[in-house]
């Protein structure tokens, strides 16, 4: 039992040092408690241990999923009652703990020794969270990584490993504290976050300072409540559309996620659009036959541009449907197809640029792939309207944050409610339009053309953890 509830509370506070909770400093020992747990025990209650510290942390981390699943979705869509709504977050947190058997499983080999063992740990831990993240149930939301969103100095390596290695590195550090606390060296960990903090603010003092950048972009943040959005017509949408963009000749527009719910290309309101477009540039959201896309609408033409390559599971497309076809109900207007390419477009002889779909944003291959392709900065477009937390808008924003860094390109998202703001190139948050406000805000981006070691390589730390993790237990034989 008292592993049990070790193991529950690192959960805890590696849930407290997710964006929005207390404080990111929590991650350096928040998996302390589980080494503790895990110190004895066979091989399935190490699995069993490492499954229910990860299961904790999804739940809480993710908890405003859980009105979004009881309250709103029913509300909107009607075809489930809300305790149904229960059981299915808390499959969410089953399937999202369900590769840390394997961490728990394998951590049973690790080898003995103040730095050999932490490194083996680091090496598991980082191999079970790649492999959470793809498939067509793959997620990387919760990422350990995604703590230290305020450290700018540490995150810099991330142009360089990607967030893997800031997971790698988060590990390792709280498994070598786990071996210090047990010889009672604690003078020892102090140097350490000493130096941590030391390089991380000597790191920030050395970035560039920010530039203005000389391409402007209009954000459209209507902020617009789903129960409210879902009984709102087209009609009633481009006025409010006509609204905002009183006074603005002569912009690029971006607008958030669906900003209309059918194909405007054929409603009542094309004419309308199109007269707008004559005036303004406008890259607008809306349902395309059975794709989730965004639309350029340009001297009274639609071009469509981008259409959602990595789909979210249950609501927009049904995963393995011989396996979970009973959770159909979960869809919201309908199941999309995915893209077929990930596309880069410019306009007006704008630099180029990619736009990505709501939790797309969550994918570093995504942005990556952007990115190869040619984007010179990066944009996503969302409804974060489902969520009633502030906490959820700032996870899902902070994600910028990381593909900036990862690709060196500045992000903009678009937002319906919030959080509306650009990030640039070495994640520093520039501007925020304030949330759940309806807003116009401009933006000045910065374009840049030369790829990061990442872009150019992908998840290779994946592979140099698997090497790692076999070399480290090879040496413990020798």
């Amino acid at each position: 039992m008292a592993s049990f509830l070790l193991s529950v509370l690192s959960g805890i506070l590696t849930s407290l040092s997710m964006p929005g909770f207390l404080s990111g400093a929590l991650i350096w020992f928040s998996m302390v408690p589980l080494f503790f747990a895990m110190e004895r025990g066979g091989i399935w209650k190490k699995a069993f241990l490492s499954f229910f510290y990860f299961f904790t942390h999804v739940l809480i981390t993710f908890f405003w999923v859980l009105p979004t699943l009881t309250e709103n979705l029913p509300l909107v869509f009607g075809r489930y009652p809300s305790w149904l709504g229960v059981v299915v977050f808390f499959l969410m947190g089953v399937i999202e703990a369900a590769p840390f058997f394997g961490f728990g499983f394998f951590s049973h080999f690790a080898p003995r020794g103040t730095f050999l063992r932490p490194l083996y740990l680091a090496s598991i831990y980082t191999i079970f969270e790649y492999i959470r993240g793809i498939g067509e149930l793959g997620f990387t939301g919760g990422r350990i990584s995604d703590a230290l969103f305020r450290h700018l100095g540490l995150i810099q390596v991330i142009s360089i490993t990607g967030t893997l290695g800031l997971v790698f590195l988060i590990v390792f550090l709280n498994a070598l504290f786990y071996e210090l606390l047990k010889r009672r060296k604690t003078s020892v960990i102090f140097t350490v976050i000493t130096f941590l903090y030391i390089f991380n603010a000597t790191i920030v003092h050395l970035l560039p300072l920010p530039e203005s950048g000389t391409f402007e972009i209009v954000a459209l943040q209507p902020s617009i409540s789903p129960s409210l959005k879902y009984s709102t017509s087209s009609r009633e949408m481009l006025k409010l559309l006509e609204e905002m963009l009183k006074g603005r000749e002569g912009q690029v527009v971006i607008t958030p996620e669906a900003f209309f719910l059918e194909d405007v290309r054929y409603s009542p309101v094309s004419s309308n659009l199109r007269e707008i477009s004559k005036k303004n540039t406008i890259i607008i959201g809306f349902p395309a036959g059975e794709k989730n896309s965004v639309f350029l609408l340009e001297n009274g033409t639609f071009k469509r541009v981008y259409s959602k390559v990595k789909l979210f599971p249950f609501v927009e497309t049904l995963p393995y449907p011989k396996v979970f076809g009973i959770f159909s109900f979960l869809r919201g207007l309908s199941y999309y197809e995915p893209g077929e390419e990930f596309s880069v477009f410019s306009v007006n002889g704008s630099p180029t640029f990619s736009i990505g779909i709501c939790f797309e944003s969550y994918f570093p291959e995504v942005s990556r792939k952007f990115v190869k392709n040619g984007s010179e900065f990066l944009v996503t477009v969302t409804n974060d309207g489902w969520f009633h937390y502030r906490v959820a808008l700032l996870n899902h924003f902070v994600q910028g944050v990381f593909r900036a860094v990862e690709t060196r390109r500045q992000f903009l998202q678009v937002a319906n409610t919030g959080i509306t703001g650009l990030i640039d190139e070495y994640g520093r948050i520039l501007r925020v339009l304030p949330m759940e406000k309806k807003s116009l805000g401009l933006f000045r981006v910065k374009p840049r053309k030369e790829e990061t070691f990442y872009v150019r390589f992908g998840d290779w730390f994946f592979y140099l953890s698997i090497l790692l993790g076999g070399l480290t237990w090879i040496l413990a034989k020798l």
